[in-house]
């Protein structure tokens, strides 16, 4: 593989001309983890895969053997914000750009774009494969989107592929960090296919032996059709979808009439199944002024286009990076690794409403992404 710390651009010539993109995140020390140089330089990778008519489809996948993708680099994101008290993180809010960038551009990608979740998906990974046409996880995937421990909140693009899980599962992930399986992922509308750990070099070889053509949407089918057979011959075991399993009790307490009534009722779980309790202890353990911010966010991203949702999650990205719950959460995981932030608050009912709204306040006059999005 390449210099590390990149992404890397392999083109795979197709029997009938024409070539298959494989995009490496490229930095498998950190599992992959994001940064400034990476999302930059996969947003213009994919810009030029998107425009080049010799390009059918996009492979994206992660480096070494860990995972797909552990989120962005928090620790660079924390430097960026504290270098700069009381005003811009110039670093962070340019990494949140392009890195929306990136996903909303694989979401809306005019060829099939087809990622290998193996591994940890987590954060800014899973924002990331989402988007995809064709989203594989394998035995090994374990996602979820742990922001809360860190006192940031989901993100790219969270606030729309949370709202789409059943019941009440995303708002669930999103307040507890749960983790979640390869079976979670397909039950969840997260990912589509499970396929085996050691299939790749394959399953990469069978893609590119698909008869592709100029046809975007000829092409999707007949990969769908490709990866349909290849998951029914491998007839992987599927893992137990812990979310469907406890979905009634899921779908019951997050239904309470009030955010705090939530919270209480989470933190308080003493059943007997080990999942739910280490979910509940995500949210225990969490900060629960992202608690607050996650009901408010996942709201009022309900009636948004996936653009406004980007565009919205800028501004709270901005303005909670600089705040000092992130750089406790960041310092206490990541940092001096404790595991004991000493939040601001102990509940959400302790959180202002106030403090809410400003995160909600643009700190541009134009959102960055207006100009990135009409690339």
């Amino acid at each position: 593989m390449q210099v590390d710390y990149t992404v890397c651009f392999e083109r795979h010539p197709l029997p009938a001309g024409g070539y298959l993109a494989q995009l490496t995140l490229n930095a498998p020390r950190r599992v992959n983890a994001l940064t400034l140089e990476m999302v930059t330089l996969l947003f213009k990778l994919l810009l030029e895969i998107r425009d080049d008519p010799e390009a059918v489809a996009v492979f994206l996948d992660g480096a070494g053997e860990r995972g797909f993708c552990v989120g962005a680099d928090a620790r660079r994101i924390r430097e960026s914000a504290l270098a700069n008290p009381g005003g811009a993180a110039v670093e962070a809010d340019s990494f949140f750009a392009y890195e929306y960038a990136a996903a909303h551009l694989i979401h809306r990608f005019p060829k099939p774009v087809i990622c290998w979740g193996s591994g940890i998906v987590m954060g800014a990974g899973l924002g990331l494969m989402v988007g995809g046409s064709h989203r594989i996880v394998t035995s090994s995937s374990a996602l979820a989107m742990p922001e809360i421990s860190i006192g940031l909140f989901p993100n790219v693009g969270a606030s729309w592929f949370l709202g789409q899980m059943p019941g009440s599962t995303g708002i669930f992930t999103a307040l507890t960090g749960a983790h979640l399986s390869s079976a979670d992922a397909l039950y969840a509308g997260l990912a589509d296919y499970c396929l085996s750990d050691e299939s790749k070099a394959e399953v990469l070889r069978k893609i590119i032996n698909i008869d592709w053509c100029d046809d975007a949407q000829w092409n999707a089918e007949h990969l769908t059709e490709c990866l349909t057979d290849i998951e029914v011959e491998q007839g992987v075991v599927l893992s137990q979808a812990s979310l469907k399993d406890h979905r009634p009790w899921i779908d019951k307490v997050c239904g309470l009439a009030t955010p705090a009534a939530v919270e209480k009722e989470i933190c308080r779980y003493r059943g007997n199944s080990e999942w739910l309790q280490r979910a509940a202890q995500g949210l225990t353990r969490g900060a629960s002024s992202t608690a607050k911010l996650i009901f408010r966010q996942l709201e009022l991203s309900r009636n948004l286009s996936l653009a406004d949702v980007f565009k919205m999650e800028l501004v709270l990205s901005s303005n909670r990076v600089r705040d000092p719950e992130f750089a406790e959460g960041v310092r206490a995981h990541l940092i001096d690794r404790d595991r004991d932030p000493r939040w601001c608050y102990k509940s959400i009912a302790e959180v202002p409403e106030l403090e809410i709204d400003a995160l909600f306040t643009s700190p541009w006059q134009q959102n960055p992404l207006d100009e990135l999005f009409s690339r």
